[in-house]
């Protein structure tokens, strides 16, 4: 999960991170990335639309404040979750004109944020997610079986829709495909989706249209960690669930 903070309290951006850090752990979710803003200003500046999955706004901050800082999130990313913490219901009817997913009320327990985090319905989101393409072109990412660079044009096996091309570099592709952590780049110019993965033997994966793709020896290592630690992951979810 990628999660902004955006909160001017001196303390509470670090503190409501490692809690968060803990709860989505007990929910399976190892692969997250945090950042912690002190301002709407400071964020604004950063973020780039599709770059987070999880915003979390303060709405009482000095500048900008929360409100306003979502309403332009949402002029630019329709999708990503938004939550606010508060200790008031004032904008309670902004916050229903913005999309805001939860209000989470001030001061917070451990229970209050587990509570957040299965309302946000983290596991459905993941497969609404895309990725957009050179050609305008939106892909959901967990719809991709494996995919294969060669010339400049990048293959994708997917699950539904045969075989899709685009031209893009393989660096640019992955720039894109890589945030998601189920993806592993297993050898040159290949990148695969562990979730789609039947079977697997030695440095042989074998992929849910019963393609076989091989691990380069380089990286052969690396790659079983990777998808050990993504087994691991899903079985903590499975019993979390």
């Amino acid at each position: 999960m990628r999660i902004a903070i955006v909160e001017d309290e001196q303390d509470e951006p670090d503190c409501l991170s490692r809690r968060l850090e803990h709860q989505l752990s007990l929910l399976g979710y190892t692969e997250n990335v945090i950042r912690c803003y002190r301002s709407a200003e400071e964020f604004l500046a950063a973020w780039r639309p599709g770059g987070c999955d999880l915003i979390l706004l303060d709405i009482y901050m000095e500048g900008m404040p929360g409100i306003e800082a979502a309403r332009r999130i949402r002029e630019r990313d329709a999708d990503c979750r938004l939550v606010f913490c508060t200790s008031s219901n004032a904008f309670a009817s902004e916050s229903y004109e913005v999309g805001a997913h939860y209000y989470l009320h001030k001061p917070f327990s451990d229970r209050d944020i587990m509570n957040m985090l299965r309302k946000l319905d983290l596991e459905s989101y993941e497969f609404s997610r895309f990725i957009t393409l050179p050609d305008g072109k939106r892909i959901f990412p967990r719809n991709i079986i494996y995919t294969e660079y060669h010339n400049h044009v990048v293959t994708m096996h997917m699950k539904k829709d045969g075989q899709l091309r685009t031209r893009i570099s393989q660096a640019g592709f992955q720039d894109l495909l890589l945030e998601y952590p189920y993806f592993c780049c297993c050898a040159k110019g290949i990148l695969l989706n562990f979730h789609e993965v039947s079977a697997q033997e030695g440095a042989m994966f074998t992929m849910s249209d019963g393609s076989a793709v091989a691990v380069s020896r380089r990286r052969e290592k690396e790659v079983q960690e990777a998808y050990a630690a993504f087994l691991f992951q899903r079985m903590r979810k499975e019993m979390g669930e």
